[in-house]
């Protein structure tokens, strides 16, 4: 997505400058370009999309009272709170429809810090598996901040 922002400014001001070359009406100038940036953001964001779409879940986070629990396929890692010395929570990729998430980002990279030194990140989605998308991983977080007794923090 921030590709997509980033580039409209750029073909604004390069498209402005070519009309004052070509000495062109400026209405008509803008009457070409806008279409014209309008069709470059749609492809940009199908291709945001479809990668998206592209990625596949392997794995699932569950939160539970004393403890996060991490299936990837078959194995389960469990990790109690008491073992736990910080959890980050990072925006990762942003939501390009409204209904992808409540917090308006699509995924998170989750980063796990233990007592012992040992760090593991991975990337989570927003989106919850058990709840209809009622509450994302941001809400959990906030919520698991004022619970436990480690730090929970949450980089926006």
């Amino acid at each position: 997505m921030y590709i997509i922002y980033a580039t409209i400014p750029f073909i604004v001001l390069q498209a402005i400058n070519i009309i004052n070359v070509l000495e062109v009406n400026m209405n008509i100038g803008l009457l070409i370009t806008i279409p014209l940036i309008g069709l470059i953001y749609y492809f940009l964001l199908k291709k945001v999309r479809s990668t998206i779409n592209g990625l596949k879940t392997i794995g699932e986070i569950e939160v539970t009272q004393s403890c996060l629990r991490k299936r990837i396929g078959d194995s389960m890692t469990e990790y109690s709170f008491h073992i736990i010395k910080e959890l980050y929570l990072t925006k990762h990729i942003p939501a390009t429809r409204l209904k992808d998430s409540k917090s308006r980002y699509f995924s998170y990279i989750l980063k796990i810090v233990l007592t012992s030194g040992e760090e593991e990140s991975m990337v989570v989605s927003d989106r919850s598996v058990d709840h209809n998308n009622k509450i994302s991983v941001l809400d959990t977080f906030k919520t698991l901040k004022k619970l436990v007794p480690f730090g929970v923090i949450i980089e926006t």
